[in-house]
């Protein structure tokens, strides 16, 4: 191998070495994030097998901006299929402590109709959902991160996050 072939290999393993290494950091920092709210805000039936809400979220977060540009998965109530969901783009705020509001779309599965919907949602009980999530987000002006986890339940997302 001659110099120029060996100063690009070392080149080459810098920069992968350098966009790693900021990979990590903008990870420990997102792993410092705290949820100290979560609601519902709003939840309107589109027809008959679409649901639309607001979710707020109350957020610490001490790393930098957070740019989620997309969230989309199935959630399952005891077991059962309850719908796909997608959650519209949203950034949160870098070190502040914030509320982010978030649009979400449920389509329903076929087993639910959307007064049995309405009536989950008035004797809502986190301990029977779970949830597979794709995520994708970047932090500040680090590369895009992309995250999928399968039936992980709602309520250590949001007990652990808390």
């Amino acid at each position: 191998m001659d110099k120029a072939t060996t100063g690009r290999i070392i080149a080459l393993m810098a920069v992968w070495l350098l966009l790693c290494c900021t990979g990590c950091a903008n990870l420990k920092d997102i792993r410092n994030i705290s949820i100290r709210s979560f609601n519902v805000r709003s939840l309107s039936i589109k027809g008959l097998d679409t649901a639309a809400a607001v979710l707020e979220v109350g957020v610490d977060n001490p790393a930098g901006n957070i740019e989620v540009t997309g969230i989309e998965g199935t959630a399952y109530r005891e077991g059962k299929v309850l719908g796909t969901f997608r959650i519209e783009p949203f950034s949160v705020e870098g070190r502040t402590s914030c509320t982010v509001e978030a649009a979400c779309t449920l389509g329903l599965a076929p087993s639910v109709s959307p007064l049995a919907l309405m009536s989950m949602a008035s004797d809502f009980d986190i301990s029977q959902y779970t949830v597979d999530i794709n995520l994708q987000a970047k932090v500040g002006k680090g590369p895009k991160k992309k995250l999928s986890v399968k039936d992980i339940p709602l309520e250590r997302i949001i007990n652990e996050l808390h």
